[in-house]
């Protein structure tokens, strides 16, 4: 039996609508959260990753969340000014911060919803490994091909109050 041919048309119009399935999703989560618990989805992740794994260094954190030291450390300036983490030093290695829920932070977490990058992630560990190269691959070059390529990769919805405007190159 041959296979039938791809309509490109086909092709585009599912990828963009996936596309926007997952921006919707995103965006309603990122709203939900900034109006019901008043942080950001990037800061309720960060919040979620350090309930899971206590007592995590700004570089542990960046590891975790798979985005940069930078940016991270943004993030959890603004939750330790919103008074949600605490930073320490490392009784082992006094030139280690640590960071921590505060007792504000652990009851924020628990009348929150999951955030939705956990959802995403565990969605994808689902996948088989040639499924989640295959999607990572795509996605990498059609953001080449849209010469989005050189788009810095922050935080979904991260909101730093200090980046200036840029334009879509992220420049």
């Amino acid at each position: 039996m041959r296979k039938a041919k791809s309509d490109p048309q086909t092709d585009v119009s599912r990828a963009i609508n996936a596309l926007r399935r997952m921006v919707r999703g995103l965006r309603a989560s990122a709203e939900s959260s900034e109006r019901d618990l008043r942080v950001s989805a990037a800061q309720l992740f960060v919040l979620s990753e350090l309930s899971q794994l206590p007592e995590q260094s700004v570089k542990d954190l960046a590891a975790r969340t798979m985005t940069t030291h930078s940016t991270v450390s943004e993030v959890v300036s603004q939750l330790i000014a919103k008074g949600l983490v605490a930073r320490t030093a490392d009784a082992s290695d006094g030139r280690r911060a640590l960071l921590r829920l505060t007792r504000q932070g652990g009851m924020l977490l628990k009348k929150s919803p999951r955030a939705i990058q956990e959802d995403l992630i565990e969605g994808f560990e689902t996948l088989s490994p040639s499924v989640r190269r295959a999607v990572a691959s795509g996605l990498e070059k059609w953001l080449e091909a849209s010469g989005l390529g050189d788009v810095p990769a922050t935080m979904l919805f991260d909101k730093p109050a200090t980046r200036k405007a840029t334009n879509r190159a992220g420049k």
